[in-house]
């Protein structure tokens, strides 16, 4: 998002209803982090020369407001400051624009009983609660504003809590270091967002989406245990109203039977073509919410929300979404864009050993693909990706998002370019349809496979063929497996997705960092490399 600046952050804006405490946690904020507090009703009191009431009584809201935005304008160049705004500062799209621009923008919300507590033994300083009924009129401005606070990057609730616990909510949410990778499509755009602990934003960030609140969550229970009630949290507080559906975890899931279990299911929910479905979860639930979202009412929008790191990388990006065939994997499918991929880092601490370096086969294969540079990172900070440390891990997931964003962007729909990203995935494919491998392990063997077939049509120096070996190696992935029966391997990649009439396609690597796509792979060299396995 580019809110970082020599590692400083820029500015932090808080936005919100009158009586959320946006000065006085504005304050404690800028204390805290040492920068310079600025109130935007101050400022103009200093411009004007009169109290926010008078000017409103004297002059009227229209002109009030045309002031109120030479203010906003005047910060433009800010820096270091922690910015409150005036409540309807932000209806004026020129102002929420600008401010969006200066760093983080904040909601501070909190309950119409709550604001008229808080307000409610000086309405007369409050000019916009004139009036018989002030509980009606903060419910009348807060439903108008809505759609303008929703745009804000962050949200957090300041009904109960202390000025000082929300200032530390806040700034846990802006230190995080938020990255956004836009996916920039002709039609379907959407961004990216990858942070340390980004799930309790899902609801927020879905509010700028003119969606219903008829919300469906997909998950395992796996997954469900750990972090449903963050999301489920985050949607109500948002006014959704969510609905959560366990699918048991694992491939044979990715099915059309599990697919009609779920058009039953939003059905049940009474969900529209506007009502979101989330998919919460690894690459599995990704692949069927994806399926049923594309598919339910011809199309009804949906939100990446991956927690494995093969989902974060590869999975969750791209559109493309499917469920299995007995006779091949991936077969049943659609390019379908979700609206936004949100990716909590904090996620990855959670899952096994196997499956982090499983989904480090995908962040290996962009390397190969596309970047020697990411190759080269990996190489030297592997025992620190394994480790999880944070800030590795927040660089190969946003280089691998990367990567696949400018291939997708390029290709959305695999007529070109985008063929590169199945590197790997031609064996692979169906070395996971006869094993019990999981989808990363079967890919490490497939690249490896790949290259010793590059190797040995003389595309690929033996070297480069064994660095991919050696990292491989390295991340505790398989490079070969032994006993496959070739000629059911060989049935298996002829009814695979990637086959073009007839045949075998492969993305055979030149370096390390360029492949190409090739057709005129001989069968017999394809043998060759699983026997000598």
């Amino acid at each position: 998002m580019g809110y970082w600046a020599n590692g400083q952050m820029k500015n932090i804006i808080l936005v919100g209803f009158m009586g959320t405490g946006k000065s006085e946690v504005g304050r404690c904020l800028a204390s805290t982090l040492d920068m310079t507090f600025v109130d935007t009703d101050t400022l103009i009191e200093q411009k004007t020369g009169t109290k926010i009431p008078e000017l409103f009584r004297d002059r009227g809201e229209a002109e009030f407001r045309a002031i109120e935005k030479e203010v906003v304008c005047s910060l433009s160049d800010v820096k270091g400051h922690v910015i409150a705004t005036g409540g309807g500062a932000v209806i004026d799209p020129d102002n929420l624009t600008l401010l969006k621009s200066l760093g983080p923008v904040v909601h501070l919300r909190a309950n119409p009983e709550v604001i008229l507590e808080r307000t409610g033994g000086n309405i007369g300083a409050r000019p916009m609660l004139a009036g018989d009924n002030a509980l009606a009129r903060i419910r009348e401005l807060q439903a108008v504003r809505a759609g303008f606070y929703n745009q804000a990057n962050y949200e957090v609730d300041t009904s109960v809590q202390k000025v000082q616990d929300v200032a530390q909510e806040i700034l846990t949410l802006v230190q995080d270091k938020i990255r956004t990778i836009r996916v920039d499509l002709s039609t379907a755009g959407y961004d990216i967002v990858i942070g340390r602990s980004t799930l309790d934003q899902v609801g927020p960030m879905m509010r700028g989406f003119k969606l219903t609140d008829q919300a469906l969550v997909i998950t395992n229970p796996g997954v469900r245990s750990l972090y449903g009630d963050v999301v489920e949290t985050s949607l109500r507080g948002a006014g959704f109203e969510p609905a959560m559906i366990e699918v048991p975890a694992g491939e044979a899931q990715k099915s059309l039977e599990w697919a009609s279990r779920l058009y039953d299911a939003m059905l049940d929910h009474r969900m529209d073509r506007q009502s979101p479905v989330i998919a919460l979860g690894g690459g599995v639930i990704g692949d069927l919410t994806g399926f049923v979202a594309a598919t339910y009412m011809r199309g009804i929008p949906f939100i990446q929300v991956p927690t494995s790191l093969l989902a974060q990388v590869d999975a969750s990006v791209g559109g493309k979404v499917a469920v299995d065939h007995p006779q091949g994997k991936n077969l049943i499918g659609a390019f379908y864009q979700p609206k936004l991929v949100l990716i909590s880092l904090n996620a990855l601490n959670s899952l096994s050993d196997r499956e982090l370096r499983a989904g480090m086969a995908e962040v290996i294969k962009y390397g190969m693909i596309a970047d020697g540079n990411l190759f080269e990172y990996i190489d030297q900070h592997l025992p620190l990706i394994l480790n999880r440390d944070a800030e590795a891990l927040a660089h190969i997931v946003a280089r691998s998002c990367e990567i696949k964003a400018d291939v997708v962007a390029e290709d959305e729909r695999e007529q070109g370019r985008r063929a590169i990203l199945n590197f790997g995935h031609t064996m692979g494919h169906a070395i996971e349809t006869y094993t019990g491998l999981l989808h990363g392990e079967a890919v490490a063997i497939g690249m490896v496979y790949a290259a010793r077939i590059a190797e040995r049509m003389k595309i690929l120096n033996s070297a480069y063929v064994e660095q991919l070996i050696r990292l491989i190696e390295r991340t505790d992935l398989p490079t070969h497996y032994g006993g496959l029966d070739i000629e059911t391997i060989m049935a298996t990649m002829r009814h695979d997705k990637k086959t073009v009439g007839g045949r075998l396609r492969f993305i055979l690597p030149n370096r390390i960092g360029d492949v190409e796509l090739r057709d005129d792979v001989p069968e017999e060299e394809i043998r060759a490399v699983m026997r000598d396995a």
